[in-house]
């Protein structure tokens, strides 16, 4: 699957970027409607995911279904506006993430759109509008599907960085990551074995599939930075609950 970008422009305070998406034509007649499109995005129908990170919901349009994802995090973190200045914002990396995928042959949904919203220069809000992939989600008894694609993955040069089983569909045309936000491009052996160690907990095969012995002496390092990760963070979480500092879940409920 590939997507090649289509066209810039700006319409109502929003920078749009427009995309091509395999067999569909490129842009969709919706897109010179926005005014009357975004409360759909706002308010989508069905929604998948509704935290602190980011909100997913899936939405129909002259009956093709999108997927659309605003970025939470781009709005509510000033550090994550603050570093739009110089950076791609978060919307902008899941974008090209998803474009250099299909690119390489690894599955995943195609960009639709992205639209952002600037003020004083910084990225304040930031939404992916992608193609609705058909596919069954993925359980910890798929091992057998992710633990492949994601050595693929590792062998073209990338890294998945959040192998659970909930990123993951099983498609018609094959096995696809439907979040690409957090994936990156390197060759690095440690952070590949992080990925792996990431896999064993969800998969209990990982070790037997990914064949561990071409990650040597880089998966017990990795083991012994995953577990230094998770110390800290429930040291953390302990020092929060004895402050009484509240959980961030409840940010920003409102699409």
């Amino acid at each position: 699957m590939t997507s090649a970008e289509h066209n810039r422009g700006e319409v109502a305070g929003w920078q749009i970027n427009v995309y091509g998406n395999g067999k569909v034509d490129a842009p969709p007649t919706w897109i010179k409607d926005l005014k009357t499109i975004l409360p759909l995005f706002k308010h989508p129908k069905v929604i998948i995911k509704h935290d602190h990170r980011s909100n997913v919901g899936i939405i129909e349009i002259d009956s093709v279904r999108y997927v659309v994802k605003k970025f939470t995090l781009q709005s509510t973190w000033f550090w994550f506006k603050l570093t739009s200045l110089i950076f791609p914002s978060i919307g902008e990396i899941a974008c090209n993430n998803a474009i250099e995928l299909g690119s390489a042959g690894i599955l995943t949904p195609q960009p639709v759109m992205l639209m952002q919203r600037c003020e004083h220069g910084m990225v304040v809000e930031s939404w992916l509008v992608y193609r609705y992939m058909e596919g069954r989600r993925l359980t910890e008894d798929d091992g057998g599907l992710v633990i492949p694609f994601v050595k693929q993955m590792h062998q073209l040069g990338w890294i998945h960085r959040d192998p659970h089983p909930g990123n993951f569909i099983a498609a018609d045309s094959g096995t696809a990551t439907i979040d690409p936000q957090r994936i990156r491009r390197t060759k690095n052996r440690y952070f590949k074995a992080y990925d792996v160690v990431l896999m064993s907990h969800d998969f209990p095969d990982t070790l037997d599939l990914y064949d561990r012995r071409e990650l040597g002496v880089w998966f017990t390092v990795a083991l012994a930075g995953h577990n230094a990760v998770r110390l800290y963070r429930g040291i953390k979480r302990g020092i929060r609950r004895a402050l009484g500092i509240g959980s961030m879940n409840g940010i920003n409920k409102d699409l």
